[in-house]
């Protein structure tokens, strides 16, 4: 895409110079203005990528392009006797400077000075979109230096942990050891990363406020263009959700195991210690013939009669699945539950 070069410059001789040197390529197309005014109106009407001018200008100065317009290159133009302005031009945002010469050669300067203006601005916006993707990203991001001492952690990372950035830098990651993991877990990942390896695990680490969390986590080496690593980055997520919920299915899972097998032996002892229940009766209505057996029958009877209870509350829960009969962390005495059903 055709960029649009807008060439400011109050002087007459000048300007006119430049409009008959400056040639439109496939790169760049110019406009001119012979004041800041006039270039305010040019920059109002279309878009502007690029600005050249003269720092001095009749109604104002180049400076203040840079402080009205932060998101277009401005280019300084600047007599042989004004490099300190030039100097402190770049110090105020200018992205360069040409100085005028008795020659012109300057003018010839002005397509590469834009070229590398456009250049840095895209590179510039680049580094700010991947900026803004750190930032801005649900993961839980660090980056340390070679030896694992904390630079940057990204706001997300802030807020899960309850650190400061200012209380995270120059410290180790180790700030957020829960004290679940051994050193020899540690140990690992190190020597995994330290080798240009990337490792991918779980934490359980605990927040400034001690609090507990469970993350699932990258590290990664970052490395320069000579292969060299240089720091570490770790791109984590927070899973105590999904770790709950997969904790909270495994004990309905066990708790319905157990209320299977509940009502399997239910039901099968019920029927034997029905017939046992109805055999001792009719050895209780016997037993007048033997006086000595009522008191061992009547025993036997009442104990059975118990058990049945019992059974018939296990097949209740089994029957209706309620978990009223078992509280978290809490054993539940069965003897104290109503017999009938819910």
């Amino acid at each position: 895409m055709i960029k649009t070069v807008l060439i400011v410059e109050d002087d007459y001789v000048d300007r006119m110079a430049l409009e008959r040197s400056v040639i439109n390529t496939d790169e760049f197309k110019h406009l001119f203005a012979d004041s800041f005014k006039n270039a305010l109106d040019i920059i109002s009407k279309n878009d502007v990528d690029v600005i050249v001018t003269d720092y001095f200008l009749g109604d104002g100065t180049g400076v203040e392009f840079i402080n009205n317009f932060p998101d277009i290159p401005v280019i300084i133009i600047t007599g042989l006797n004004d490099l300190g302005l030039a100097v402190n031009a770049m110090k105020d945002g200018a992205y360069d400077f040409l100085v005028k010469d008795f020659e012109g050669a300057y003018i010839q300067m002005i397509p590469i000075a834009c070229h590398h203006a456009v250049t840095r601005k895209n590179q510039e916006l680049f580094l700010s979109k991947l900026i803004q993707a750190v930032e801005q990203n649900p993961s839980l991001i660090v980056i340390t230096d070679l030896h694992g001492q904390i630079e940057y952690a990204n706001p997300k990372m802030i807020e899960i942990s309850g650190f400061t950035l200012e209380e995270l830098r120059g410290h180790y990651p180790k700030l957020f050891r829960s004290g679940n993991q051994d050193n020899g877990f540690y140990t690992t990942l190190w020597e995994t990363i330290s080798s240009g390896k990337k490792w991918t695990g779980e934490f359980y680490n605990k927040t400034k406020s001690g609090e507990f969390y469970w993350e699932l986590a990258s590290i990664a080496p970052i490395k320069n263009k000579a292969g060299k690593i240089t720091h570490f980055v770790k791109v984590g997520e927070n899973i105590s959700q999904l770790k709950d919920a997969h904790e909270e299915k495994i004990r309905a899972e066990k708790l319905n195991s157990v209320v299977e097998m509940a009502g399997a032996v239910s039901h099968e002892l019920n029927q034997p210690l029905q017939i046992i229940l109805g055999y001792s009766e009719m050895l209780l209505e016997k037993a007048n013939e033997h006086p000595s057996l009522e008191k061992p029958i009547q025993t036997i009877i009442k104990n059975i009669q118990s058990i049945s209870e019992k059974i018939e509350k296990i097949k209740n829960i089994t029957e209706y699945k309620t978990i009223k009969y078992l509280e978290k962390d809490k054993i539940i005495d069965i003897h104290t539950q109503p017999n009938n059903k819910m």
